[in-house]
């Protein structure tokens, strides 16, 4: 039967479940929590999500592109965001200008954003970024003692401030496989590497939502939640709040004979 009044498709996103998810996640981890907000908050609203998780224990933001952290700031928000996933020709003098922090995982990156700090006359904030074995994003480890090199020399210079350094899990839906304690290993001898040349960021995140739910050492001082905020756990364990309800009339109705 078609739900009295509903004329055509409705979609119905419940904050209540965002802000109970968030709660959740808050008392699993003495991390800080980063609510990431990327594909308009998984198709529920960036803002919106992101203004109830920063009500309900969030207390930084993460999108992937710069103009998704442009569009935060549009809407009034201006809790920390970190953009992760940039080309080198993105438009880092905006993201500067609007207090975005940046993931850097090259050294073209770096070079990239170091012009735009020289024409904007503004300081970086930067999170270093590692490929644990991922192969999205993120610097290669082969590559990773050249960058570090080179941040240190601009962070001596005064040109730019080392607040964090991240990576991904690629296989924490499934806590036992092993290419999660090897990522997470990658993952400490390059906090390792940068820490040996002197620099000593306070934000060091690897885990996201499954992570967070299952290997609790992978928390370190941040862990990113973004499916999870919308009731997606995607290592199946945890019992979460949907966040949304998709609703339409019926066109018609077959009973069709197996096979």
């Amino acid at each position: 039967m078609t739900p009295a009044g509903l004329r055509g498709p409705e979609l119905t996103v419940d904050l209540g479940a965002v802000a109970h998810n968030t709660r959740l996640f808050r008392t699993r981890t003495d991390a800080t929590v980063m609510a990431v907000v990327k594909a308009d908050g998984f198709g529920h609203g960036a803002a919106a999500v992101a203004g109830t998780a920063l009500a309900n224990g969030a207390a930084r933001l993460g999108v992937t592109t710069i103009q998704e952290a442009l569009s935060l700031r549009a809407a009034g928000i201006d809790a920390p965001v970190l953009s992760w996933l940039n080309h080198p020709g993105a438009d880092f003098a905006r993201a500067l200008a609007e207090g975005v922090e940046l993931a850097v995982p090259s050294v073209s990156h770096l070079d990239a954003v170091l012009r735009a700090a020289d024409a904007t006359r503004q300081t970086p904030r930067l999170h270093l970024h590692l490929d644990c074995g991922m192969s999205r994003d993120g610097c290669e480890p082969r590559e990773w003692p050249r960058l570090v090199r080179r941040v240190v020399r601009s962070h001596r210079a005064g040109r730019v401030e080392v607040v964090g350094v991240m990576g991904h899990l690629g296989c924490a839906d499934d806590p036992a496989d092993p290419c999660n304690s090897a990522a997470a290993a990658r993952f400490d001898e390059a906090v390792t590497e940068v820490r040996r040349h002197g620099l000593d960021p306070r934000l060091l995140h690897l885990a996201a939502t499954a992570a967070t739910l299952t290997l609790p050492s992978t928390h370190h001082s941040m862990v990113r939640i973004g499916a999870g905020l919308v009731g997606i756990d995607p290592s199946g364990t945890t019992s979460l709040r949907g966040g949304l309800t998709l609703r339409a009339p019926l066109v018609a109705v077959r009973r069709v004979e197996a096979g």
